[in-house]
């Protein structure tokens, strides 16, 4: 994807680094750049092993090395002309993993996250990283395999939802067979028995106004030629009907966009999103703007005190 020149993944050093970057390559076709990085929170050898010079050897090079033995093993996935690079960083997580988004200005984040009985420091700071990371995230768990045959994209009409609508059909042309299924939850507002109208009618008068919204929301949407699906679906928790969807169309990828709110906010992903990703183990893609993410690095590096103010 066009989109995405400049990709950095957060390594963990063990076996879910094989899954992330096969989802990377996916999503690399135009990639300039790839940066895999791994943050240790200190290069210091104990103090026992340092005093014995025949076992010392640099942890940084130690992590390098491990990540480049990585790389040589995918490198095929990736486009000939891509570089890709190596990083061993040390210090806490997610702010060297920030600041590293920040100063490539990467276009997407690829994180593979354990689940939820099994989580380790990188999956334990996945939400974290995917509120304050300064570009799109996309975030996957050991042995997925990056086949995105159905995407579901949950949609509230807003800029945000047109963006991951058209990175998902941009995902969607690049394999062949895949299709979108776009997705929206309504609901009965709770003073709906005020009204003359049954629940019933009221739900169906919702729907009504959701595909009216839809309708009008519809040419300005480039599919690029994919096939793609619209439903309503009435739920009271937008969140878990967007997961009970994914469940029935067995979703392979969720692409959704970030909260449309403006300043620092906006990289803070919304509720819908928020609770999406958090619960579901299936690959999942959020999008946020690039235009968005370019003015705000500045202060997002203040933020973190790796620029003087």
């Amino acid at each position: 994807m066009k989109r995405y020149q400049t990709i950095l993944v957060g390594a963990g050093l063990d076996d879910r680094d094989a899954t992330t970057l096969r989802h990377a390559a996916r999503l690399a076709q135009a990639a300039r750049a790839i940066y895999v990085a791994h943050v240790a929170l200190t290069f210091d050898l104990p103090a026992e092993l340092a005093q014995q010079a025949d076992l010392v050897v640099p942890v940084d090079e130690v992590i390098e090395q491990k990540i480049q033995a990585l790389i040589d093993e995918h490198r095929s996935l990736f486009p000939v002309s891509t570089q890709i690079h190596a990083i061993g960083r040390q210090g806490s997580l997610v702010p060297e993993l920030i600041r590293l988004a920040a100063q490539k200005s990467a276009d997407l984040f690829c994180l593979g996250r354990r689940p939820l009985h099994d989580l380790d420091l990188l999956s334990d700071s996945a939400m974290r990283l995917l509120r304050k990371a300064p570009c799109s995230v996309l975030m996957v768990s050991p042995g997925d395999e990056p086949h995105y045959e159905r995407i579901l994209v949950p949609v509230d009409f807003s800029d945000h939802a047109r963006e991951a609508l058209e990175v998902a059909c941009a995902i969607a042309q690049s394999m062949p067979g895949a299709s979108v299924i776009v997705q929206h939850t309504y609901e009965v507002p709770l003073g709906w028995h005020k009204s003359d109208q049954s629940y019933e009618e009221f739900a169906a008068i919702m729907q009504g106004h959701a595909e009216r919204h839809w309708n009008e929301f519809l040419p300005s949407v480039n599919f690029q030629g994919v096939p793609w699906t619209v439903r309503f679906d009435l739920g009271n928790e937008v969140p878990s009907t967007v997961l009970a969807v994914a469940d029935e169309v067995d979703a392979s990828l969720i692409v959704m966009g970030s909260h449309g709110r403006t300043g620092p906010a906006a990289f803070l992903l919304g509720h819908v999103a928020d609770t999406v990703c958090s619960r579901t183990r299936r690959p999942t893609l959020c999008v946020k703007k690039k235009g968005e993410v370019v003015n705000f690095l500045r202060a997002l590096l203040q933020f973190f005190e790796f620029e003087k103010t």
